[in-house]
């Protein structure tokens, strides 16, 4: 999800708003922040529809994958595309294995040398949950409330993570705090956005969503290694 390395120009604070949105500051502000993360306590999985869109300057289209994801704590979501290209991935909080049917391959890798895995896994993790005298540690951080949804803004402040991300926009329900969109600004223009849909909280998962069992005939990539068949075990 995170193409990285050219440090763009920081957007500025003071001129960047969101439209019809009214900036939430002070007492409210803190207030918003800790019943977002009571509320998150209570969340031990969720299920959701997902449009993802792409934009890369070095491409001429917009990549769009749209499929479905799966999380329960702690640490194992699934995400699995339905198009343009069928595609199951699955987290345990130590590997990521990706899975083409159609091609009859799969690639295993070390949670440890993938960034965006491991964002990923750790939004859904752990949601909004930091405090916010930590959350400002890391990001310069704004908060808008619209008739119809609160929007999150996170500006990196660490210039390492600023040569990859210029900016974090997460808009929420106003009312249940489910997520509906994630926008990830890169720093050379590339952009992520992440649309939910459908989203059911805590949910009855059927069993083995989180297994993923590959056949004999399935070359399975494994990353720093050599390549070999072999059957998976849950």
């Amino acid at each position: 999800m995170l193409l990285a390395l050219l440090l763009a120009p920081r957007p500025s604070l003071a001129e960047e708003t969101v439209p019809g949105g009214k900036a939430i500051s002070g007492a409210e502000r803190d207030r918003w922040f800790e019943e977002v993360r009571e509320r998150q306590k209570r969340v031990t999985g969720l299920s959701a529809s997902v449009v993802q869109r792409k934009r890369d300057p070095l491409l001429k289209d917009e990549a769009v994958s749209r499929g479905k994801v799966s999380f329960r704590k702690p640490a194992s979501l699934r995400w699995e595309v339905e198009s343009p290209e069928r595609m199951v991935m699955v987290m345990d909080g130590e590997t990521v294995t990706t899975y083409f049917p159609a091609r009859k391959e799969a690639e295993r890798r070390d949670m440890r040398d993938d960034f965006a895995s491991r964002a990923a896994l750790g939004f859904f993790e752990s949601g909004i949950s930091a405090s916010l005298p930590e959350l400002e540690r890391r990001f310069h951080v704004d908060l808008f409330r619209s008739p119809d949804q609160v929007v999150l803004r996170l500006i990196p402040r660490s210039k390492m993570l600023s040569r990859v991300i210029a900016s974090i926009r997460i808009d929420q329900d106003p009312a249940e705090g489910r997520p509906r969109r994630i926008v990830v600004e890169g720093a050379r223009g590339d952009r992520t956005e992440t649309t939910f849909s459908g989203v059911t909280l805590n949910p009855d998962f059927p069993p083995g969503t989180f297994a993923l069992r590959l056949g004999p005939e399935v070359r399975v990539t494994e990353t720093g290694g050599p390549e070999r068949n072999r059957i998976d075990t849950p």
